[in-house]
């Protein structure tokens, strides 16, 4: 059964966001999919065991892994319904809550930046991860996909469970 529930303003934001056009919206959206994100952790996760980091692949596995199987099961848990504002594609899911694109992508970004060992590195995978959230976010605001509270969440959880993980792992990667 659906929920209703959102947060006062949410639908504003949406319609100041709006893209008739979307073109880019849309091209961020594609991006931050499961499948390319997917795509970028199998990359990472041979680069790690190619260079014997055996316990960053452990953490970057779970880190990631977790969000990723765990997101759909919350948004089935909370059961908000999407926004109504648009049209939405065939292939979304009914529920919305935490966006899975924001969570996602947070998941993969925070794992790896804590990964990274060189500070330069660190600094520009953070500025670029920082980035690469924003746009993941606003494409779904755009789309009318998403209440912003949705994508707020999304991100926090990630990056609460990356981080928790990193603590329960007595400082995380190594």
């Amino acid at each position: 059964m659906a929920s209703d529930r959102r947060l006062s303003g949410e639908e504003d934001i949406l319609v100041r966001l709006h893209d008739d056009d979307a073109t880019v919206a849309q091209l961020v959206s594609d991006v931050t999919e499961l499948a390319p994100l997917a795509a970028a952790a199998v990359v990472v996760l041979t680069v790690l065991l190619v260079l014997r980091r055996w316990r960053d692949a452990v953490f970057f596995t779970a880190g990631v892994g977790v969000v990723w199987a765990v997101n759909p099961l919350l948004k089935e848990l909370v059961g908000r319904s999407r926004p109504d504002l648009w049209p939405l594609p065939p292939d979304v899911s009914e529920y919305s809550f935490p966006s899975g694109h924001a969570a996602n992508t947070a998941a993969l970004v925070g794992a790896l930046v804590l990964i990274l060992r060189r500070r330069l590195l660190t600094v520009l995978l953070g500025l670029l991860g920082a980035a690469l959230l924003l746009g993941a976010g606003w494409a779904q605001l755009a789309l009318g996909r998403h209440y912003p509270s949705d994508v707020l969440a999304g991100w926090l959880w990630a990056l609460a469970w990356v981080y928790t993980l990193r603590k329960l792992t007595k400082g995380g990667p190594g």
